[in-house]
């Protein structure tokens, strides 16, 4: 069953959505796809990318098909994390990807127990999306190589 409802205003398709922020509005051509769903939720497979008002750092993937799912996400490279993902040719088949250029990366946060504090981020399964064509996979990596750049402010 969708949470998604359609709204039509002067002749504009639209979609309504319940998130954990309320009901937002959608437009359809904004829909992420995700035709192998992510880890965890195979079957849910159109997400909506959104921020809270104010709050542009952390994004959400929420799903239009269970409003209970949805993802905190950011850019690695917004918390100075030097972070690659090499592509195979099937995954990049699935993206429809023509020009690199069109790939964005995100990760999935969380918060940390209260005996650790923080947020901690999931590097081994990172989410590429096809900015250009709006189709998302989430990558499974078996070891993560990057790095933290530490800057004193």
């Amino acid at each position: 069953m969708s949470s998604a409802q359609p709204i039509i205003e002067n002749g504009d398709k639209r979609m309504e959505i319940n998130t954990h922020f309320g009901k937002q509005e959608v437009d359809p051509a904004s829909v992420i796809h995700f035709p192998e769903g992510l880890a965890g939720f195979e079957h849910l497979h159109d997400y909506k990318l959104f921020h809270e008002e104010g709050k542009p750092s952390v994004f959400y993937l929420q799903s239009l098909d269970d409003p209970d799912v949805q993802l905190p996400v950011v850019n690695p490279d917004s918390y100075q994390v030097n972070y690659e993902c090499v592509l195979s040719d099937e995954e990049a088949g699935t993206l429809q990807l023509e020009n690199p250029d069109d790939i964005a990366v995100l990760v999935t946060v969380a918060r940390a127990g209260e005996k650790d504090g923080g947020i901690h981020a999931n590097f081994m399964g990172p989410i590429m999306l096809n900015t250009n064509k709006r189709i998302g996979l989430q990558k499974q990596l078996n070891q993560f190589s990057g790095n933290v750049v530490i800057r004193a402010e």
